[in-house]
C-alpha cells in the first residue's frame, strides 16, 4: 500500500524540492526572529510557561506568578513541573542555576515546536498511507511528500502563530495524532498513555475520549483515567507533596477554569482573556460580535451566545456520531475495527476544537492538519491521481484571509464575523462528506 506513497527525493520534480525547500527555510529563519521578539519586544505567550516553571519548583504561588504582561498560568500543575529547564523567575529574582538563559529557553522551545509539529503530520500521513488500497498515479506530484507539505501549506501562519507566540500547539497536536494512530493499531495503552500527556498539557484533548466511549470501550477510557492519574497527581504529589497538590488544583479551578469554560471569568481573569476579541474563534464568540455589531461591552459571553455555543457543538457532535454510525462505531452489536473512518472522525474531532472551545486563538487552527491531509487523500482516490486540489487553495485563502482580516482593518464586518471561523465549519463539513465515503474494514 505504501509503495504509491515513495519519499525519494530523486523522484521529486525540481518544484516539489523548491517547496520543501521554501518551507525549511521559513522555519529556520523564523527562529531568530522570533527570540528577538519575545526577548527584546516581549511579545508572545511564552513567558507565562517559563515563569510557571519557576513558580512551581522555588515554591512562589503557581496560580498567582505572572509575567511581564500580567497573563498568568491556567494550566495543570505537571506542565508547569516540565517547564523547570526554563525557568524564568520574577525581575529582581535570581534564576535557578539549572535553568537556561530566556533568550536559549525561547529558542530550544521553538525547536521543540517545530519538531513536534514535524512529527505530527509525520505520523498521520504514514497512517492514511495505510488505508490506500491501490497505487495511486503520480504524474507530476509525489504523494508522500504532497500528504505531508499540503497540511503545513495551508496551515503555515496558523503553525507559525503557535511558534511564534510560543504555544504548546504542536506539542498537543502531537499527543493526539499519536492516540488516534495507536489507537487504530490496536496499541490501547500506548495510546491511552498519549492522550493523558495531551490533557496533561491542555485539558481539552479529553474530547477524543468521545471515540472509545461511543465503542464502549472501557479498556481504552480507563487505562487513559490511570495515566491521566499517574501524571496529574502522582508525578506532582511525589515532587510537591499531596497537600501541595490539592491546593493547586483548588486554586486551579476556582480562580481560572470554572470562569473559562463557563465563558464567564472572574474580573482578574476577565483582564487577560477576552473571550469575544476579533481573534477569537469560537462560535460563541463570533455570535457575540454579530449581536453586538462589533465588540460587545463586556469581555465574557453574553448567555445567549453560550446557549449558541452550546448548541452548536450538540449539532457538530451530532452529526459526527449520525454519520459515524456503524462505520466507527455501533450502538449495538461488535463495534467496527478501527480503521480509516475512525482515524476521519478523529481529524473531524481534532479540527473542530477551534470552532467548540470558548477560548480559541488562530495557532488553534492548526488543529485541522489532519483533516486536511484526509481531505487531499479522499479526493486522490475517487480521481486516481495525485494532484493539488483548486478548493483547498480556496479554503486556505479563506482561512489565511480571515486570519489577517482579523488583525488588521480591511472591511469591519470580516472582523465581526471572524473568516476563519466559516472556514473552519466548511471544513467540518467537507470531513464529514470524506467520513461518509470513507470504506468500512468488515
Amino acid at each position: 500500500m505504501e509503495r504509491s506513497f515513495s519519499p525519494r527525493l530523486r523522484q521529486l520534480h525540481w518544484y516539489e524540492v523548491a517547496i520543501i525547500a521554501v518551507i525549511a527555510l521559513i522555519f529556520a529563519a523564523y527562529l531568530p526572529i522570533v527570540v528577538k521578539r519575545t526577548v527584546v519586544h516581549g511579545f508572545g505567550d511564552v513567558q507565562v510557561f517559563f515563569r510557571a516553571g519557576w513558580a512551581i519548583w522555588t515554591g512562589y504561588p503557581l496560580y498567582q506568578v505572572a509575567d511581564n504582561h500580567g497573563w498568568t498560568y491556567h494550566y495543570p500543575p505537571t506542565f508547569a513541573l516540565l517547564m523547570g529547564l526554563f525557568a524564568n523567575p520574577l525581575e529582581g529574582m535570581a534564576r535557578p542555576a539549572w535553568a537556561l538563559s530566556f533568550s536559549m529557553s525561547v529558542a530550544v522551545w521553538y525547536v521543540i515546536g517545530a519538531v513536534a509539529m514535524a512529527l505530527a503530520v509525520d505520523l498521520w500521513a504514514r497512517a492514511l498511507q495505510r488505508c490506500v488500497a491501490r497505487p495511486l498515479l503520480q504524474d507530476r506530484w509525489n504523494g508522500w511528500w504532497l500528504l505531508r507539505l499540503g497540511p503545513l501549506l495551508a496551515l503555515l501562519p496558523f503553525f507559525g502563530d503557535g511558534l511564534g507566540r510560543g504555544q504548546p500547539t504542536a506539542l498537543v497536536l502531537l499527543s493526539m495524532v499519536a492516540f488516534l494512530v495507536l489507537y487504530v493499531r490496536g496499541r490501547i495503552f500506548a495510546a491511552a498513555c498519549c492522550l493523558a500527556i495531551g490533557f496533561t498539557i491542555k485539558i481539552f484533548p479529553l474530547a477524543l475520549l468521545l471515540i472509545p466511549l461511543l465503542r464502549r470501550d472501557w479498556k481504552t477510557i480507563f487505562g487513559t483515567a490511570g495515566f491521566g492519574l499517574v501524571f496529574l497527581i502522582a508525578v506532582p504529589a511525589l515532587c510537591l507533596g499531596t497537600t501541595a497538590v490539592v491546593q493547586l488544583y483548588t486554586a486551579l479551578w476556582t480562580d481560572h477554569l470554572s470562569g473559562i469554560l463557563g465563558g464567564a471569568p472572574n474580573p482578574k481573569i476577565a483582564a487577560e482573556i477576552t473571550f469575544t476579541s476579533y481573534d477569537m474563534l469560537s462560535i460563541g464568540a463570533m455570535l457575540a460580535r454579530i449581536g453586538a455589531g462589533g465588540l460587545p461591552d463586556a469581555a465574557s459571553l453574553p448567555p445567549w451566545a453560550t446557549a449558541g455555543q452550546i448548541a452548536a457543538d450538540a449539532v457538530l457532535l451530532g452529526a459526527v456520531l449520525i454519520v459515524g454510525h456503524g462505520r466507527f462505531w455501533r450502538l449495538r452489536g461488535p463495534q467496527p475495527e478501527p480503521s480509516e473512518p475512525l482515524l476521519i472522525a478523529g481529524a473531524i474531532l481534532c479540527a473542530a476544537l477551534p470552532v467548540m472551545l470558548s477560548v480559541s486563538q488562530p495557532n488553534y487552527v492548526a488543529f485541522a492538519a489532519p483533516l486536511l491531509a484526509v481531505i487531499q487523500l479522499d479526493a486522490w482516490r475517487r480521481s486516481g491521481r495525485v494532484a493539488l486540489l483548486p478548493a483547498l487553495f480556496a479554503w486556505s485563502a479563506m482561512a489565511w484571509f480571515g486570519m489577517i482580516a482579523t488583525e488588521v482593518e480591511v472591511w469591519q464586518p470580516l472582523r465581526v464575523i471572524g473568516l476563519t471561523t466559516p472556514a473552519i465549519v466548511i471544513l467540518l463539513g467537507w470531513g464529514l462528506a470524506c467520513l461518509r465515503r470513507a470504506p468500512v474494514q468488515a
